[in-house]
């Protein structure tokens, strides 16, 4: 059965909860980066609340630095204060629960640490967040012959969640820009599929994954059992990722439609 994305469209939705848990994943000791999951915790079911597509993401609100006492709203009580968006790692509606794993930087002199990543690290437990419920979501039904995965640590969530969907003995390539040890992030890839790390470039990112891309001409199409192959593509990182994923989608005659290319962020240096 070929495979097909479908897009769904979901009702906005603001939710008052709080940072329950965090899990470190990664340890961000002597000024490196890290990774941290945090559980964010309401008080009753997350009626309506859904996360079908791998990778769902939604906005998180939080408060302030040092105190973290509450979420800046307007006289409406629309938050003001400043948010990051998330890909959702794993959610329970009914116990009223999301997971979220966030990246934490490292203490490098001259760069700013982030708004999310020093929250996620350091706000005591029990602090305010205001959650945006995933604005729609794509899913994926059927089975493609073959992918081509690629992101940076910013897409290492949803990227997990993909690989999970699929079988053993898939051919294809997974192209992942980080300095951490995959399995540490819980990234399992299946039988059949390669694995390239590639090395990040503080200054340039994803422009390692964007110069693999580069490298991949039409011969470098993957072959699945089908004639011709259908080939799933997710390439999500730093926006300047975009414009050399979707060359590669021209050489390999894919649909723009049929996958998942997204700058998740942007650098100020860019």
């Amino acid at each position: 059965m070929p495979f097909a994305l479908t897009r769904h469209p979901f009702p906005p939705r603001l939710r008052r909860m709080r940072l329950a848990a965090r899990t470190e994943l990664v340890s961000g000791g002597a000024g490196d980066a890290g990774f941290v999951r945090v559980r964010l915790q309401s008080d009753g079911p997350l009626d309506g609340f859904t996360s079908p597509g791998a990778g769902d993401h939604l906005r998180v609100f939080v408060p302030e630095a040092p105190e973290w006492a509450s979420v800046a709203v307007d006289e409406a009580g629309h938050p003001t204060a400043p948010s990051r968006t998330e890909t959702i790692v794993a959610f329970d509606a009914q116990a009223g629960w999301v997971d979220l794993d966030i990246l934490v930087h490292g203490a490098v002199a001259g760069e700013n640490p982030g708004l999310i990543g020093p929250w996620a690290a350091r706000a005591p437990l029990g602090s305010p967040v205001v959650v945006s419920d995933p604005k729609g979501s794509v899913v994926m039904t059927g089975r493609p012959d073959a992918v081509l995965i690629a992101g940076d640590d910013s897409a290492i969530p949803a990227i997990r969640r993909y690989l999970r969907m699929l079988d053993a003995g898939m051919p294809g390539l997974v192209l992942l820009e980080t300095a951490f040890d995959p399995a540490s992030l819980e990234v399992e890839v299946p039988a059949g599929l390669e694995l390239r790390i590639l090395a990040p470039d503080r200054a340039r990112p994803s422009a390692a994954l964007a110069a693999a891309l580069d490298a991949l001409d039409a011969g470098d199409r993957p072959v699945g059992g089908a004639a011709p192959a259908e080939v799933f593509v997710f390439a999500c990182g730093e926006q300047s990722l975009v414009a050399p994923a979707r060359a590669l989608l021209a050489r390999w005659g894919i649909d723009v439609d049929r996958a998942v290319v997204k700058g998740y962020w942007k650098s100020p240096s860019a």
